[in-house]
């Protein structure tokens, strides 16, 4: 028990960011469930026996007590970008096949530096992904979203559209801790349909690595009953083709099929797991 939460905050140490005992207890790395109290009562000794260090609700490791005030400072900077955040889903969610809008990255756990985007997860409806990626694109300096582009480098509360999925393509990989946590700390801002729980019923692997963090989620397991319509799915074909021309060129790190797109650039997976596992190490 006390190498699962020394794990954990190891973990979270990477992002400059200390626990509260219910975040230590949704996000901990373990084999097997762990009840609230227990995981509560561990970090008291291990901050009793100076194995930690603790700072009132936050916990961290020995020496690093200078991530609480960044992370209330990051909290403040968050404020905004949740309001950002809330009206863009509430200008998205009226559009034709939006079933779900998600904050991920950062910005999901209040951990966004004052310069950062804002990263948004859009779940669409069968055969559509396409089309409604267009649609926002088309549409976002009419609703007064300050979309971010591929060549922009001021990027401040912008929103970002790194992720699109559709209701019946929701399963996400590859299968590691990283991607695991990413997911775990999504949250919804627009649900529609059960949506939110049918992609953990899609990605029920993560559980694997953070067995606590489905504790409070009714996980819906059966997958959308997709109507093909043959016109809306040619369309969505031609949108995908026009729209891939013109990214080819451009794609680095980028994943994209007609189901599924990853926008974001940055690829950090690597980093972080080669990081966690040197921080483990030493």
């Amino acid at each position: 028990m006390q190498g699962d939460i020394l794990r954990t905050l190891n973990y979270a140490d990477i992002f400059d960011y200390p626990l509260t005992p219910r975040e230590v207890t949704s996000f901990l790395i373990s084999d097997t469930e762990v009840k609230a109290e227990v995981v509560k009562k561990t970090l008291s000794i291990l901050a009793d026996r100076g194995l930690i260090g603790a700072d009132g609700d936050f916990f961290y490791l020995k020496g690093r007590s200078g991530i609480v005030q960044l992370r209330k400072e990051r909290e403040r900077w968050s404020k905004e970008k949740w309001r950002i955040a809330r009206e863009t889903a509430a200008k998205l969610k009226k559009l034709p096949g939006v079933k779900f809008i998600g904050v991920t990255g950062a910005l999901a756990m209040d951990n966004c530096q004052k310069d950062d985007d804002i990263d948004l997860l859009i779940v669409t409806a069968g055969n559509s992904l396409w089309l409604v990626r267009l649609a926002i694109i088309l549409l976002s300096p009419i609703l007064d979203i300050n979309r971010r582009k591929p060549k922009d480098k001021e990027v401040k509360n912008k929103i970002c559209f790194n992720l699109f999925l559709e209701e019946n393509h929701l399963k996400i990989g590859p299968e590691n801790l990283f991607l695991a946590h990413e997911v775990c700390q999504m949250k919804p801002i627009f649900n529609k349909e059960g949506t939110y729980e049918k992609f953990f019923g899609e990605n029920k692997w993560v559980f694997k690595f953070l067995p606590n963090a489905g504790k409070n989620l009714k996980i819906k397991y059966q997958k959308s009953n997709i109507k093909n319509n043959f016109l809306i799915s040619f369309f969505n074909i031609l949108a995908f083709k026009l729209q891939y021309f013109y990214m080819k060129s451009k794609i680095t790190n980028e994943k994209v099929s007609l189901h599924q797109a990853f926008f974001h650039p940055g690829n950090l997976q690597d980093k972080i797991l080669k990081d966690y596992q040197q921080k483990l190490g030493s």
